[in-house]
């Protein structure tokens, strides 16, 4: 079918339905080694460096930069900017469906830039996302990528060839240094459980568990939708509320009262003298001011201050009362 260009449409395509088949290949080895990778083409640069490290065995221990076209990609230095030159974009603000949207697209990756890892990414085809598939994912691959800090590519060779030749002067060396090593070893099983231990791609829930959920949604528990409002309302109170009681008919409710608040009532209430004589029994010193009414006696206290167009005394007390404030002194404080 060839390497024919396309295009994606970022404003009418979602990203998150596409993947780019990456291909990874570490320049200067001969045979060469490589990755194939499927890659979210909503994935940023630095998420696509996490993908090319587990596949190529890199621990992720040095430095790392992109190069798209002329431009530089990574982690900028601060510094950076006073020193001249051209400055490295920020790689966690950069999409690949932004940049690398094309079949045959390229971006050259470099890691740890003392022993300059080099390798090219080259996208080689565009696919729709497959829905059971955990993305990112290792497909396929070839020989094992060099171990950390053995010198970068002529140090790699060295290596190789040191240790495949008892003989050789560096043998002992090496052997003492990494042991053992198999330059053709390669699992794809090995990355692809890197991977999603990396990303973390969550498992696609079972039919049963999909349906419990909408039913949850569908039909909320009440149990719990009043325990979720006590801990909002135990969160915005200050003080812990009083139990609400059942008042009986008949039943008397205390209600104890400062001597202001009381003088207040007898001063402005139009409640029956009856009511209000109450009232009029100053409490011992150092005994609380309770006294008690029934729910009958507080509804004709409600209804006379309702029926009464001003309340009495205000000229004299210079407190514009209305038939509705006296009612509020008794009915806060109890």
């Amino acid at each position: 079918m060839g390497m024919r260009s396309l295009k994606i449409d970022v404003g009418s395509v979602n990203t998150q339905l596409v993947v780019l088949r990456i291909k990874i290949v570490l320049l200067g080895t001969k045979p060469p080694i490589w990755r194939r990778v499927l890659v979210p083409a909503e994935f940023t640069l630095a998420q696509l460096h996490d993908v090319v490290q587990a596949p190529m065995g890199w621990e992720d221990c040095h430095l790392h930069q992109f190069y798209i076209g002329k431009q530089r990609f990574g982690v900028p230095d601060p510094n950076e900017r006073f020193l001249g030159g051209s400055l490295t974009l920020n790689e966690k603000n950069t999409r690949l469906a932004n940049l690398l949207n094309t079949v045959g697209a390229k971006a050259t990756y470099i890691y740890d830039l003392g022993d300059s890892w080099e390798h090219t990414l080259s996208v080689e085809k565009i696919l729709p996302a497959e829905l059971d598939v955990p993305y990112p994912l290792c497909i396929e691959g070839k020989l094992a990528a060099p171990p950390e800090d053995c010198g970068g590519i002529p140090g790699f060779y060295h290596m190789l060839e040191a240790l495949a030749d008892p003989n050789h002067e560096d043998h002992e060396n090496m052997r003492d240094w990494i042991d053992s090593f198999d330059p053709e070893a390669f699992s794809i099983d090995a990355v692809n459980k890197k991977l999603r231990k990396i990303f973390r791609a969550p498992r696609k829930p079972n039919s049963a568990g999909v349906a419990k959920r909408k039913a949850i949604m569908a039909k909320p528990n009440m149990d719990d939708l009043r325990a979720a409002v006590e801990v909002l309302q135990a969160a915005f109170e200050p003080f812990p509320s009083k139990e609400r009681q059942r008042i009986r008919p008949g039943q008397e409710v205390p209600l104890e009262l400062s001597d202001r608040e009381r003088e207040l009532i007898l001063e402005h209430a139009f409640a029956d003298e009856a009511l209000l004589g109450r009232l009029r029994v100053a409490p011992a010193p150092n005994q609380r001011a309770v006294f008690h009414f029934t729910l009958d006696d507080l509804a004709g206290c409600v209804a006379a201050e309702a029926n009464t167009p001003r309340t009495k005394s205000s000229e004299k007390s210079g407190i514009a009362s209305s038939p509705e404030s006296a009612m509020c002194w008794i009915l806060t404080s109890a």
